[in-house]
């Protein structure tokens, strides 16, 4: 076990898509756990679309804008290797918010123990963790998906978005999706048994979306707004139901989307409704209990996108916020 933590810190402020040289590895001692503390070991750590507006200070999870020499917060799955906290064991694995770092110290709050026995441990950062636990409320509790009603998904290939479209089948509705390339769109449909879906950087679209909805759709669940939200509501029917999740085409440019127009919601008199997720920790046994077993009997699908190694996580990150990862961000720190 090394003595050493390293750590990636904002190197530079960001303009627009953030850079792998925004960042830098930095090392320092491994911390010591204190009375009621533990040391945890991160095996498994999570990239987010929403980090990105967390480091520039406008996003619900961030009090302030991340300072040169910081490292951004993310979730991180990992085993405990020193504790003096009653209610956590040496060898447990654990769920908290660790950041962009190979160690951390964590109090007991907002931590969780997970067991890879029930499912493995990199799904508690994906389909079982906060983007499936965002999906599950879309569908269950906001959207209340019906049998033979149609959804369609925008960002279908990812964490979200593929667990928005899988529930809803589950729940006996019909999936259509939204993704960026023609790899993405085979994937949703031929891995994930989405009815169809587009790729909205072909020629044709929106048109093609149009065309492939011609009846329209009863909920779309959108995760990127801005042009992508206006082309959905064309195929939303009256009355139909647009879960408000992401804003990942404005979450690289502070000022992109603020003239957005609205009326057409009006025009299809379409019920909004905002998701924040954190809104669900306290449905969170609620949402594991309905999907783990379907995860467990492979009606559940999912991709991941790995890196390997701590200083890769800079790269990683543009990677994700430039849109050419396929699957859950994570990156590797350690063995399980």
């Amino acid at each position: 076990m090394s003595s050493i933590n390293r750590k990636v810190v904002l190197a530079s402020p960001i303009n627009g898509i953030p850079r792998a040289d925004n960042f830098r590895l930095v090392e320092s001692p491994r911390p010591e756990p204190g009375d009621g503390e533990i040391l945890v070991r991160h095996i498994y750590l999570s990239l987010d679309p929403y980090q990105r507006p967390a480091i520039a200070g406008i996003h619900i999870s961030a009090k302030k804008a991340l300072e040169q020499e910081e490292a951004p917060s993310a979730e991180t799955v990992g085993q405990v290797i020193a504790s003096r906290h009653p209610d956590f064991a040496v060898g447990d694995y654990v769920r908290h918010f660790g950041g962009w770092q190979e160690y951390s110290l964590s109090d007991g709050q907002q931590t969780y123990k997970v067991d890879p026995a029930l499912a493995p441990l990199s799904t508690y950062l994906g389909i079982l963790g906060m983007p499936g636990l965002t999906a599950f409320a879309s569908m269950i509790k906001l959207a209340d998906v019906q049998p033979g009603q149609s959804v369609l998904v925008s960002s279908a290939s990812g964490p979200v978005g593929s667990m928005v479209g899988q529930i809803a089948m589950q729940k006996g509705a019909t999936a259509y999706g939204v993704a960026g390339s023609d790899d993405k769109c085979r994937f949703v449909v031929d891995e994930l048994g989405f009815a169809q879906c587009v790729n909205y950087k072909a020629a044709g679209y929106p048109g093609t979306l149009q065309a492939g909805l011609p009846d329209g759709v009863d909920i779309y669940h959108d995760n990127v707004g801005g042009q992508m939200l206006l082309d959905a509501l064309t195929v939303l029917r009256n009355y139909g139901t647009v879960i408000l999740c992401g804003l990942i085409s404005q979450y690289n440019e502070a000022n992109k989307g603020q003239n957005f127009n609205l009326g057409p919601a009006i025009i299809k008199r379409a019920v909004l409704k905002g998701l924040v997720v954190y809104d669900y920790e306290d449905r969170r046994q609620e949402f594991f209990d309905l999907v783990a077993p379907w995860v467990r009997d492979g009606r559940i699908k999912y991709r991941e996108d790995r890196a390997v190694g701590i200083e890769n996580t800079g790269a990683h990150f543009e990677k994700l916020m430039s849109g050419q990862n396929f699957g859950k961000a994570l990156v590797v720190l350690g063995d399980e």
